[in-house]
């Protein structure tokens, strides 16, 4: 809670409504028991409620005494209430802010080969979803602060700030992810994440949305590996879908995690694997695990579509293999040599 916030000016609204309330008795009371003007009631109200330590500004009445006595007490109740209920919100509030912000930065420092997703927007709340389904560690850097708890709710880790700014960027750990997803409804803002990010970590896998084909170019000078355009994207698929329902209904039963039990997944060959320099025939993966290779794409970028049992594999090759969880995790584990 910060000290902005809507209980704050309740408070606020409150206090002020007593002070009224006071300020009316007493120049009501002064003018009924002492017969005065309301200029005189007015300023002996205020100089008695705020306790300042002035004269009466004429001789009062017994009963006069008594109620300028009662309207100490309440002038003065009414200020301690305020102040302290003042302290209570914004100290308490300032302090659970900072213990939740401090809270959510012991588990950032503590991630590594994170994905980082700058908006949370219409684009940015599919994409967090679709990785979540996906088991993977994510942080969001959102600028709007009421969004916090709703994502810290879903399973993500949020930093509230500019995503444009360093500080923000690195708060995320950016040093230490293995990707970044810029989805800023602003197409400038994300060739800046985009710039940022790639000074922060050269190695850094860097997407961004692009809503116009003039972005796309910027976008990719500034170093984004892909560009993804919304609008074209959705038009491609929607005339597809006319064209290859079947094909396209295919793709969407393996690229997304559900009661299905058949995925496509990338896997990175290593230096140490044991199918490192050996055909495709020779390691038969086929046969002995029951996965397949659709692809392999070389270090440089050169993709080998439906590769032939003569072709072998290298150090740092990327296999895109088709095959159920438990299958591609058996590949994985003979791409990583993974004990």
């Amino acid at each position: 809670m910060t000290i902005t916030g809507p209980k704050f000016f309740r408070h606020i609204i409150f206090v002020a409504g007593l002070y009224i309330l006071l300020l009316t008795l007493g120049c009501v009371g002064y003018i009924l028991i002492e017969g005065w003007s309301w200029t005189d009631s007015i300023y002996m109200t205020v100089i008695t409620i705020s306790t300042v330590g002035f004269g009466e500004i004429r001789p009062l009445s017994p009963i006069g005494r008594v109620f300028t006595g009662a309207l100490i007490v309440m002038g003065v109740s009414t200020t301690a209430y305020a102040f302290s209920t003042l302290a209570d919100i914004i100290v308490a509030g300032e302090f659970r802010s900072l213990f939740w912000r401090r809270r959510m930065q012991k588990r950032i420092d503590k991630l590594r080969g994170h994905f980082i997703v700058c908006g949370y927007g219409r684009v940015g709340e599919h994409v967090v979803s679709e990785l979540l389904a996906n088991n993977v560690q994510l942080v969001v850097v959102e600028i709007l602060a009421n969004l916090g708890p709703e994502l810290e709710n879903v399973g993500v880790i949020p930093v509230e700030g500019n995503a444009t700014h360093d500080a923000a960027l690195i708060q995320a750990g950016i040093t230490h992810a293995a990707g970044i997803c810029c989805c800023l409804p602003n197409d400038s803002d994300n060739v800046y994440v985009a710039l940022t990010a790639r000074a922060l970590s050269p190695n850094l896998t860097v997407i961004s949305r692009a809503n116009s084909l003039e972005s796309e170019r910027k976008l990719q000078i500034a170093g984004v590996d892909h560009v993804i355009n919304p609008y074209v994207t959705s038009g491609r698929r929607m005339a597809r879908q006319l064209i290859h329902p079947n094909i396209l209904e295919f793709m969407d039963v393996v690229m997304h995690r559900g009661e299905v039990d058949i995925l496509i997944e990338d896997i990175a060959v290593s230096e140490r694997s044991s199918l490192r320099d050996v055909t495709i025939e020779d390691t038969e993966i086929r046969r002995r695990l029951g996965a397949n290779i659709l692809a392999v794409r070389r270090p440089d970028g050169e993709i080998f579509v439906n590769p032939g049992v003569e072709f072998a594999l290298r150090a740092g090759d990327t296999m895109i293999a088709l095959g159920t969880p438990e299958q591609l995790d058996q590949l994985a584990t003979e791409a990583e040599n993974r004990q």
